[in-house]
């Protein structure tokens, strides 16, 4: 981490204090120690020059002495001459002293130092009397001056030098201090320097911290969405204004410091906290790693919808005090009311599209009941029974499929499973598609219906496994344009192993393949239902599409998209799958693998349908009945049915005129059949509450288009009514009014 300016000039200021004392120390103790050299050097040099004085003195007493006494023979100069000899005599003791000092102080000492020690040994020999002067005792007093004269002038100069080398030294000292002093002063000065600049850095760093400061308040301030930043310990750091008002709370209720818990606690609605336990919270800090933030959508306690977040944050060099945690609430009113726009607007174009693809195919279904019914009519001599019979079988047929359209329709966009799987021959299919298909693709395309007398029943609702194929053949039929050939096959296939349909051998080239679900097939016996077109194939773009609503690769107005979606839905249903399979020039496969049906008797294996004669039943007895219904030809139909088998019949249009009817009715009413959806305030549940309590024993039985097989009762209608799909037969009315009765008379 980078230093700081002002512990930078600490540094120097504690460097340059360092220097200025270490450098007056060193001067002390130099100066002390030089003293105390010095002054045991002057002392040993000055005893040294005393005993070199004391020599000479004595040595130049002597040599007078001597030669006074031997010019006039006086008793005095003779005593001098004595007391002399004997001073050179007792030099003898301090001569190793004096020596060592002369031979410290420099060199070239070493002779003269010897004979002044031999000298002094043979005067020590001499008699102590002005007569025992040995020969040549002169001569000897003589060198022995001499060589005193040489230490003494030696000894001088090595003062002089001495001295001069403390000077010297004095002088080094003092330069060195110099330096250590000026190179104190010249620290602290930078550190006064350093101080000042870091000062005024300090003061700009705190201008600046305050101007980001404020721009950062004015930012949050800004921000349409309330923000909270709390530290590790729950308490507020930071907010803005728009936190108070997204939270629909007071501004002054925020202060810094404030509990996370105070805040939890009173954002309650319905008793029930809109923030999340300080718990979870602390845990997820606790880990020391950033995590997702926690979005959830909630009403507050101002009514508005509300986006609370909340997310971490951890400080770049992972200092405990230095997490935390922020939360942010937004006011999402506006853009779910957006949403639900754009959604209304979605429901809208794609009811378009719905309801385009429903006319397409009714329009279809309508083609081969007029043109059946046109044939039929044109047919109408004795010897045509037969033929006609044919044509209205046909138009019938296509009727019943028109049925089974819509409540496949229902069934698909409530994402219900209509009806019960049925056992199904596919050879009826096939004879019927035979000459079906013909008429609907059109002379251009060759249809092949292969043989299927040795395949398995298959356990499906006929009416929705022709609608599939139907649909596979006009989507085979829109694949070739110019013309070619649409194959319908089945076959037996057994896997003693589950199978993933996605492994099995490429056929014919078609090598891109999808499935209507990944997971295998189970082991077991299965039927194979290969609708096969020579068209130039699909892309994989498309195929990776085929099984989405409204997804069409047809002009608009063309197509809805909901084939293949219905198709998917049929193979849900019986549990089974669709396999597409295509390749570049190779055409397009679709394969329905559709589960086989249980062995059944020939009886117990469904027939196409064919055109009911109409019979007049015997009435078993005679019931009271009030019909209710809006349109005019279904109400028609209904009065006619049960008018037909013996009962007394009243009509209304509404639920209001029902009422009136009922009213002046003769007798209890024994059966009410209404249509649920009536204009006016009485609709057919509400009617149906309203006559029961008036006739307790009334049977009910409900009729609407939006009634499917697998129906439940509406909420609010009479308990053991009975409800009766559209469009319906005259069985199925009739059934359904016979169930009626029954579960009124508790039969």
């Amino acid at each position: 981490m980078p230093r700081h300016p002002a512990r930078r000039a600490h540094v120097l200021a504690l460097i340059g204090a360092g220097l200025l004392i270490v450098t007056f120390g060193t001067m002390g103790i130099e100066l002390g120690n030089e003293m105390a050299r010095h002054g045991n050097l002057d002392r040993q040099s000055t005893a040294a020059g005393n005993y070199l004085r004391g020599l000479h003195h004595a040595t130049s007493d002597a040599r007078i002495c001597h030669y006074a006494w031997m010019a006039e023979h006086k008793p005095q100069d003779g005593s001098c001459y004595v007391q002399a000899i004997q001073q050179l005599s007792d030099a003898r003791r301090g001569f190793e002293s004096f020596r060592v000092v002369q031979l410290r102080e420099g060199g070239g000492r070493v002779e003269p130092l010897q004979s002044v020690w031999q000298q002094l040994e043979t005067i020590s020999a001499w008699p102590h009397s002005p007569e025992g002067t040995p020969a040549g005792g002169a001569q000897l007093l003589a060198d022995l001056d001499q060589n005193l004269s040489i230490l003494s002038r030696a000894s001088t100069l090595d003062q002089a030098d001495r001295v001069a080398n403390m000077l010297r030294n004095t002088s080094w000292q003092r330069r060195l201090a110099l330096l250590g002093i000026l190179t104190g002063v010249f620290s602290l000065v930078s550190a006064g320097w350093v101080l000042d600049r870091s000062s005024l850095a300090a003061a700009r760093a705190e201008a600046s911290s305050r101007d980001l400061a404020l721009r950062l308040r004015a930012t949050l301030d800004s921000l349409s969405l309330g923000v909270a930043v709390f530290g590790a310990d729950g308490h507020l750091w930071h907010w803005n204004e728009q936190l108070a008002v997204a939270l629909g709370l007071e501004k002054s209720f925020f202060k810094p410091g404030l509990s996370y818990n105070d805040l939890s606690a009173v954002l309650v609605v319905d008793g029930v906290p809109l923030l999340e336990p300080l718990e979870h919270v602390e845990t997820s800090l606790a880990k020391g790693q950033p995590a997702p933030p926690v979005v959830v959508e909630c009403k507050g306690i101002n009514g508005a919808d509300l986006e609370l977040c909340r997310t971490l944050f951890f400080a770049p060099d992972g200092a405990a005090e230095r997490r935390g945690f922020v939360l942010t609430a937004a006011d999402i009113t506006m853009r779910l009311r957006s949403e639900r726009a754009l959604g209304e607007a979605q429901k809208l174009r794609a009811l378009g599209q719905f309801t385009a693809g429903i006319a397409h195919d009714f329009k279809n279904l309508l083609t081969v009941i007029l043109g059946n019914l046109e044939l039929a009519a044109e047919h109408d001599l004795p010897d045509q029974v037969e033929q006609r019979q044919e044509y209205l079988s046909a138009a019938t047929h296509a009727g019943h499929r028109s049925e089974a359209l819509t409540s496949q329709l229902l069934s698909f966009m409530r994402r219900q499973q209509t009806g019960v799987p049925d056992c199904f021959d596919l050879a009826n299919l096939f004879s019927l598609l035979d000459g079906l298909l013909a008429r609907v693709i059109g002379p251009r395309i060759v249809v092949e219906c292969a043989d299927v007398s040795g395949v398995w029943p298959v356990r499906a609702d006929p009416a929705q496994l022709e609608s599939a194929v139907l649909n596979l053949a006009i989507n085979a039929r829109d694949a070739m344009p110019s013309g070619g050939r649409l194959r319908i096959a089945a076959r037996n296939v057994t896997f003693s192993v589950n199978a993933d349909l996605m492994s099995l051998p490429v056929e014919e080239g078609r090598n891109m393949r999808v499935v209507s679900d990944p997971t295998p097939l189970p082991a077991g016996d299965w039927v194979r239902l290969d609708v096969i077109d020579s068209g130039s194939g699909m892309t994989r773009e498309v195929l990776d599409h085929l099984f989405e609503p409204f997804f069409t690769t047809k002009r608009e107005g063309a197509g809805t998209g909901l084939g293949m979606a219905m198709v998917l839905a049929f193979s849900q249903q019986v549990k089974g799958r669709v396999v597409v399979a295509t390749g570049s020039g190779s055409g397009t496969e679709v394969s329905l693998w559709l589960p086989k049906a249980a062995a059944l008797s020939a009886a117990q294996v469904l027939q196409p349908a064919v055109l009911p004669k109409i019979n007049k039943p015997a009435p078993s007895q005679t019931l009271q009945v009030l019909v209710v219904e809006d349109d005019a030809a279904i109400r028609d139909i209904v009065v006619t049915i049960l008018s037909m088998a013996g009962h007394r019949v009243l009509e209304a249009g509404d639920g209001e005129q029902a009422f009136d009817v009922a009213a002046a009715a003769e007798g209890p009413l024994d059966l009410l059949v209404t249509d649920i959806q009536l204009p006016g305030p009485l609709d057919g549940l509400t009617l149906s509450r309203v006559l029961v309590e008036r006739y307790p024993e009334l049977a009910v039985v409900y009729m609407s288009g939006d009634l499917t097989a697998d129906s439940k009762l509406p909420e609010g209608g009479v308990a053991n009514a009975r409800l009766l799909a559209k469009p319906f037969r005259r069985d199925g009315l009739m059934e359904v009014v016979t169930a009626a009765l029954s579960a009124r008379t508790g039969v």
